[in-house]
């Protein structure tokens, strides 16, 4: 079934959500960063933070919008699909600066910005997309979350806790979406890809209320 497209655009909703998100991750970054202003450390966290949500989403909004040349295209995808990678390790950042401190900061960074890298060389190098294996380590790098969320949870209660465990549902509903490619919906104009992009939308609004919270 063909789907419905709009001027050049060949994925028009994909293309308007993700520019959008762009455009109010560049907003929210400016007012986190004033909001964390004070604390050093806290600042180079929601810096770090709102940078790795503008370029995903901005990143993606052109993937989506621009009708690119096949090899250029190729390209593109990859790119987008590691910034999923940069995104994660950019959420956990300014929460474990937060939560954590000493060699046990440095440790979860640390791990958590070497399986990002891992996952981005191989989605850029790899001659096979390797699906399973970039999944998998997202959801490792996602999850990991276990190690310093009772950290959060001494120093900020539920407050700090609930969208961070919010956003993580989401992500993880959103990976059997996005494997499965259902529900189908609307096929033309709204399907499960669609839905794919809205649930990462929603869970890192999630994500930007937690780094708010414990910053």
């Amino acid at each position: 079934m063909e789907r419905i497209t709009l001027g050049r655009m060949q994925n028009p909703v994909r293309g308007f959500l993700h520019g959008s998100a762009a455009v109010a991750s560049i907003v929210g970054t400016a007012f986190l960063v004033f909001h964390a202003w004070g604390n050093v450390a806290h600042v180079v966290g929601a810096i770090i933070f709102g940078v790795s949500l503008v370029g995903l989403y901005t990143v993606s909004a052109l993937f989506h919008s621009v009708p690119w040349r096949e090899r250029t295209r190729y390209w593109m995808q990859r790119v987008d699909h590691s910034m999923i990678f940069v995104l994660v390790a950019g959420t956990t950042t300014p929460i474990a600066i937060a939560a954590l401190d000493g060699g046990a900061r440095i440790a979860v960074l640390a791990a958590v910005w070497g399986i990002a890298a891992a996952g981005i060389v191989i989605k850029l190098v790899a001659k096979r997309s390797l699906t399973w294996l970039s999944v998998t380590l997202q959801l490792l790098m996602g999850w990991s979350a276990a190690v310093w969320l009772p950290a959060l949870f001494d120093q900020f209660g539920w407050t700090g806790v609930w969208p961070v465990l919010a956003g993580g549902a989401l992500y993880t509903l959103g990976v059997i979406v996005y494997a499965t490619q259902r529900p189908l919906l609307a096929p033309r104009i709204f399907s499960a890809h669609e839905l794919w992009h809205t649930m990462v939308v929603t869970a890192s609004s999630f994500h930007f209320v937690a780094v708010w919270q414990v910053l």
